[in-house]
């Protein structure tokens, strides 16, 4: 990191004389009817350099200057960006006068390295996702509609029930093949729980989405996917490879794990055979895998770009839940009231059944409400990232007219925060409380009985709560997502005792202090936690 950032320091005083001339011109053009800027010290530099160098303290600074006024404006190199808040100004950036595909064409590009001649087809389209195409917009045939056809795919191969189902069961086989390592009822001491679920349930999300074979023909699969997943942030931003080498040979040598894992299995699986729109099949896995084998076919995609596409669905399979269920796991530990609570909640998704391998019903754990409470609650402490749309045409957003092609964003760290939306008598809304998306509720049975039961609500709170994006590119595996963190987070808390032993290190030695976000992550991704709690457990069942 000091490297890169050596490195930035240089190159922006190399182009010192570019950016006085553009501040120059931005004077000449500004007018009073534009939103205020965001302070620095040195003007249309400071704040581009503390962003790429420490985004936690631009955010602090973004959100200390978002508490005056809900809209405020800064120079990021070339490009100027609008910060945002307020649940109505959230909403409009979901809408359909706003895209987010010029930040994905970094991310396919650099942070998953398509190929130039692939990434064409997406320049070439400017219909966008929509069944419509984008009004104004250059005429092409539907099989040349690349966006919409990416969205049609995920839509099919994430959002329906059938595919959520399919995974929750092979997640759960794989999980539970996971599990057997461990001995029933023999106490297990020094267990780094973010640790194990790096390496297990990393293991078994991939399987249950990829099938087994990627790991199978790749033994370091799971470090090398670590070592990826702390990059795609840095190489979206497009930097010259000599600027990032280290970053692009990780990202590489992680797509070509993934490349050789697709070529393997395409040249295994029958296309036009039985398996093509099965659940799950042992080649591609689950639906989603072979949805995206065929679309990026479908568009003749090179292998090196179909690796890339695999890189980041697995970036998007594990580097939020897996931190998610780590934090959510630390919590209940901290709290043995709660720990209880929830652990007799999820007594009720048990399966009893000797006719089905499957120890959870998964359709009953998302209507848990304490358990979803605390799964909100964790994700609105945990889960910063910059929302980033970019204007298709005019808008007006608190009072101020933005031109066309304005880039904005909004901090989910402002908005999930904000003590007036979360705040509540004794539970800071900085602090964790897991029951601050449930209330309690009264019914009454034909005899008059009155039972009293919790029940979640998050209602109302559509703009000060989105940490999966919102709109029609809002994030198509939150459904997935949240199947695999509650099935984990269950799994363990029913099937072990677990005692709280220590904070330690990433690498097991002591440390003086409860985890806390990593900053490397800061508004990045759901953020990891900087130490790792340390556990005995014993297997009961």
């Amino acid at each position: 990191m000091a490297v890169v950032a050596s490195t930035l320091f240089a190159v922006l005083f190399l182009v010192l004389p570019l950016v006085t001339a553009f501040v120059n011109k931005q004077k000449r053009t500004e007018n009073l009817q534009q939103p205020p800027r965001l302070s620095e010290t040195i003007p249309f530099v400071t704040n581009a350099w503390q962003f790429m160098t420490n985004k936690k303290r631009f955010i602090e600074r973004a959100k200390d200057a978002l508490k005056k006024t809900s809209i405020v404006q800064c120079q990021l190199g070339p490009q100027n960006v609008y910060l945002l808040t307020g649940g109505n100004n959230i909403s409009t950036i979901f809408r359909s006068s706003f895209t987010s595909e010029p930040w994905i064409l970094k991310i396919l590009e650099n942070a998953a390295g398509y190929t130039p001649t692939d990434m064409a087809h997406f320049y070439a389209d400017g219909t966008g996702s929509t069944t419509l195409p984008r009004q104004g917009s250059a005429e092409l045939p539907p099989e040349k509609r690349i966006w919409h056809a990416s969205h049609v795919m995920h839509g099919e191969t994430l959002i329906k029930a059938r595919p959520i189902m399919a995974f929750a069961k092979s997640f759960q086989d794989y999980f539970a093949q996971e599990l057997p390592s461990y001995p029933t009822n023999e106490w297990v001491d020094n267990i780094q729980i973010f640790g194990f679920l790096k390496s297990y349930m990393a293991a078994a999300a991939t399987k249950a989405i990829m099938g087994p074979r990627i790991i199978d023909l790749n033994p370091n699969f799971i470090d090398a996917f670590w070592e990826y997943e702390k990059t795609p942030e840095v190489l979206a931003f497009g930097l010259p490879t000599w600027l990032n080498r280290r970053a692009v040979r990780i990202r590489d040598r992680f797509g070509a794990i993934c490349r050789k894992w697709y070529e393997v299995v395409d040249r295994e699986f029958d296309w036009t055979g039985p398996n093509q729109d099965a659940d799950w099949d042992p080649a591609f896995g689950s639906q989603i895998s072979r949805g995206l084998a065929r679309w990026a076919k479908d568009f003749n995609f090179s292998a090196e770009s179909i690796g890339g596409a695999f890189t980041l669905l697995l970036y998007g399979l594990h580097a939020n839940t897996i931190p998610v269920c780590a934090w959510m796991i630390f919590e209940l530990l901290k709290d043995p009231k709660l720990y209880q609570a929830v652990k007799e909640e999820i007594a009720q998704a048990q399966i009893n059944n000797q006719d089905t391998s499957l120890y959870l019903d998964h359709q009953k754990l998302t209507f848990l409400p304490l358990l979803q409470s605390i799964l909100t609650e964790i994700m609105r402490l945990h889960v910063g990232v910059l929302i980033t749309r970019v204007s298709t045409e005019p808008v007006t957003i608190s009072g101020y007219t933005l031109p066309k092609g304005s880039m904005v964003l909004a901090p989910t760290e402002v908005a999930h925060l904000d003590e007036a939306v979360w705040g509540r008598k004794d539970h800071p809304a900085s602090e964790f409380w897991g029951y601050r998306h449930v209330k309690e509720v009264e019914t009454k049975d034909e005899a008059g009985n009155v039972t009293k039961t919790l029940e979640f609500s998050i209602a109302g709170k559509t703009g000060s709560f989105f940490p999966y994006g919102g709109g029609i590119t809002i994030c198509a595996g939150r459904y997935f997502a949240n199947a695999e963190i509650l099935l984990t987070i269950s799994t363990i808390i029913s099937r072990f005792e677990i005692e709280f032993i220590d904070w330690v290190m990433p690498d097991g030695s002591y440390s003086d202090r409860a985890a806390l976000d990593d900053v490397e992550y800061a508004n990045a991704v759901a953020a990891p936690p900087d130490r790792d709690m340390k556990i005995r457990w014993r297997k009961i069942s």
